[in-house]
């Protein structure tokens, strides 16, 4: 095994991938004062104690044979494949893979722009907006660690949006038994057709329109929780 440190990550190469199915991975914070976290801490607290985003301390790397067969691989199947390299510790295989293939209910092609080069289209989802794939394997990654623990009651999960955020968490957590979303946004200042998009949905999500700017949102948001 071979660890490398690049630019405050460390990257773990292995022959034998076998070797490194024990290192649990932990989360750190970009503001780097916060201390480390754990994936489930990660998930729940959404934002570190210091107010920077969480990132992950170790990157392992996959196997050679995941690049020999990809083009025989279904895309839920790589992206199972990389989900498992990232979070594999902490979810188990059949929980996670379900998380990723629910998460991945839509279609998210690869489109050419020059002769060799592509890009993966991740817009094709319930909003139309590229964050429908991280707010629906967020849902369901929190949804997993409600259960895992067996807590009881309702967690609530505040959001600030301009538009397009607010829209893919809401759809991202419809429907999602034990979690209520809350999406404020600012009075006139989104989209009447991204405004539509969570404000109609109801069951268990509530929007609040604040006579403010999004920066207003915001900061409720991240007071509420620091």
């Amino acid at each position: 095994m071979i660890v490398e440190n690049k630019d405050g990550l460390t990257v773990i190469y292995a022959e034998d991938e076998n070797k490194i199915t024990n290192i649990t991975m932990k989360y750190y914070s970009t503001n780097h004062t916060a201390p480390l976290a754990s994936l489930e801490e990660a998930v729940v607290k959404g934002l570190a104690g210091d107010r920077g985003l969480y990132m992950p301390e170790n990157i392992k790397a996959l196997p050679k044979e995941f690049f020999d067969n990809i083009d025989k691989m279904s895309f839920q199947e790589i992206a199972y494949t990389v989900a498992d390299a990232f979070f594999g510790e902490d979810v188990d295989a059949d929980s996670l893979k379900k998380i990723v293939y629910e998460t991945l209910a839509f279609d998210c092609p690869v489109v050419p722009v020059t002769d060799n080069i592509y890009t993966l289209e991740l817009f094709h989802g319930p909003t139309l907006a590229f964050k429908d794939v991280g707010a629906r394997f967020r849902a369901r990654l929190l949804q997993y660690f409600i259960k895992k623990e067996n807590k009881n009651g309702l967690v609530n999960v505040l959001v600030a949006t301009s538009g397009d955020t607010g829209s893919a968490v809401a759809n991202g957590f419809l429907g999602v038994d034990g979690i209520h979303v809350y999406v404020l946004y600012p009075k006139g200042k989104v989209s009447p057709i991204q405004e539509c998009q969570f404000t109609t949905l109801g069951k268990n999500i509530t929007a609040i329109e604040v006579d403010g700017v999004f920066d207003d949102c915001q900061a409720l948001v991240k007071t509420a929780f620091m």
